[in-house]
């Protein structure tokens, strides 16, 4: 089964607000044809043709099943996480994290965790995130991740951009209880920036019950950051 995450930056095409095309990262999540992709920074200002930014890219990218978790608005638009599934999702939920990131002042940005069970073969369960850059956020968020892993023995993928370092001390609870695709696999990947990428803020984990047989980075330039992506089978 092939899982990856990617950051699409709200469709900026290279995350730096210079062109918006929002076909851009669609067209480079279609490429990926992952089984289950997670996404973050979906959202913000958006073309007439766009509805919902979750809802045109399943659509555009052929995903039955997928939810969208807001953790915050950008004007009047939702934004947030979302999960695409080629296969059925059940019990999904949004946890909450504390607003801790000032954009501006008076301006804070919220962010969540969402989770689904998702009926492949073999149930898995998947988590993802997206951090911000407060080293108090970052530890209390992957503190709460940790916590729900450690709620159900099932086989559970965790992902997200955690805008952290891989040897910052912070991840050190979800390392305790996971492996990291890329320390599984014995290669060191960059996600971040997505020209002449120089580290890796984007992660996949899984549990002791997940083997990997391949990992690698998608380098296609449609965000500020790179695709992660990962084979996976449950043991």
């Amino acid at each position: 089964m092939k899982v990856a995450t990617y950051n699409i930056a709200a469709g900026l095409s290279d995350g730096y607000f210079r062109k918006k095309d929002y076909y851009k990262a669609a067209n480079v999540i279609k490429k990926i044809d992952a089984d289950i992709i997670t996404l973050n920074e979906v959202g913000k200002p958006l073309p007439e043709f766009i509805k919902a930014h979750a809802d045109f890219i399943a659509e555009y990218c052929g995903y039955k099943y997928y939810s969208f978790a807001k953790a915050t608005s950008y004007r009047k638009y939702p934004y947030g996480n979302a999960i695409l599934s080629k296969y059925p999702m059940e019990n999904v939920y949004v946890v909450p994290l504390k607003r801790f990131v000032q954009i501006l002042p008076g301006i804070y940005e919220p962010r969540c965790i969402l989770s689904a069970q998702i009926k492949a073969p073999g149930t898995v369960r998947v988590i993802c995130t997206h951090l911000g850059l407060l080293p108090d956020e970052q530890r209390l968020g992957l503190l709460k991740a940790a916590e729900l892993i450690n709620a159900s023995d099932m086989p559970t993928v965790f992902t997200g951009d955690l805008n952290i370092s891989r040897n910052c001390r912070a991840i050190a609870p979800i390392r305790s209880i996971m492996n990291d695709v890329c320390d599984m696999h014995g290669v060191t990947l960059k996600t971040f920036p997505s020209v002449n990428p120089r580290k890796r803020l984007d992660y996949i984990f899984v549990s002791e019950n997940i083997s990997v047989t391949d990992v690698r980075v998608v380098n296609e330039i449609a965000s500020d950051h790179l695709p992660l992506v990962a084979e996976i089978s449950i043991k």
